[in-house]
């Protein structure tokens, strides 16, 4: 094997070298011609302004006190952005049919049910949230209360705050 290398190698330097090797090499070149605009002076009007001045007289009962605004603070604004409640992650699926199935199959006892649909290495998903909670513990006690069909698909309790700073809070409620 390593004989016909050496030899196929060899000839084929040699047919580089050979001086009936010829190549053609052709290039082209484009110009493309624009067309200059003419440009027109702007019509330009002179506008005379004419002030009235008037008297204002005011009484001390009409004055009022300057108020000032100030903006919120961060803390103020965090604050008001923190939800600090908690959810039931029921089930991810790869696509909306399965997510109004299983919506359809929560129970409605007045539990706001939600969908959010994020990207995931480069996979397509949709998770199904159940539930509006104050603490952790009352989520995981509600995980209990669940029908057996959803216990068995291994839910567990995610902070509304996390969802709503991740990449992708596509939070859609659905009933």
């Amino acid at each position: 094997m390593k004989k016909i290398a050496i030899v196929g190698l060899s000839v084929l330097l040699s047919a580089c070298v050979s001086s009936q090797y010829t190549t053609d090499v052709s290039s082209e070149s484009y110009r493309e011609d624009y067309k200059v605009a003419q440009v027109e002076q702007p019509v330009t009007e002179t506008v005379t302004e004419t002030v009235v001045e008037t008297e204002v007289v005011s009484t001390p009962a009409q004055t009022k006190p300057s108020v000032t605004i100030i903006p919120p603070s961060e803390k103020q604004q965090n604050d008001q952005m923190a939800r600090y409640g908690y959810t039931i992650q029921v089930v991810a699926v790869g696509s909306q049919t399965k997510v109004d199935h299983f919506a359809r199959k929560l129970p409605n006892n007045g539990q706001p049910v939600w969908e959010n649909y994020k990207v995931v290495n480069g996979t397509k998903w949709y998770t199904v949230l159940y539930g509006d909670y104050a603490t952790q513990t009352d989520a995981k006690k509600a995980i209990s209360q669940l029908p057996y069909e959803f216990q068995a698909l291994k839910p567990f309790v995610k902070s509304i705050d996390t969802i709503k700073n991740s990449p992708y809070p596509t939070l859609n409620k659905l009933n």
